[in-house]
């Protein structure tokens, strides 16, 4: 990695921002997604794994956006609380462990827990 791409990663781990997309309302025009079913999201408890979806700002150098696993932490209602359990490959602005408040609408996929 050259002495640009560090200082364009080093501002955005700085200054950029990260926001969870709805891939039914904002797909990439290759992608296709088929949303978990009502009762899998109606069934979700802390402790199960779920794919999200993230853009960030500024745009990553490789991808606009990336799918992540996120651990469930607790659940509100439709609000639902989780902890990015991997690392983005291209969004320094967003760390394993970070903490992410999403809706059911927002699940991309609903994985094992041991995955």
């Amino acid at each position: 990695m050259g002495c640009r791409e560090d200082l364009y990663d080093a501002f955005r781990r700085r200054f950029g921002r990260w926001w969870i997309v709805d891939p039914l309302s904002e797909p990439e025009p290759s992608d296709t997604w088929d949303p978990p079913s009502e009762a899998g999201l109606a069934a979700l408890k802390p402790g199960d794994f779920v794919s999200l979806a993230f853009k960030g700002w500024p745009r990553g150098r490789i991808y606009y956006w990336e799918i992540l696993r996120v651990e469930v932490t607790g659940i509100d209602g439709e609000r639902l609380t989780g902890c990015v359990k991997q690392d983005p490959d291209d969004m320094p602005q967003l760390k394993w462990g970070a903490e992410v408040t999403f809706r059911r609408a927002d699940i991309i996929d609903i994985d094992p827990p041991d995955w």
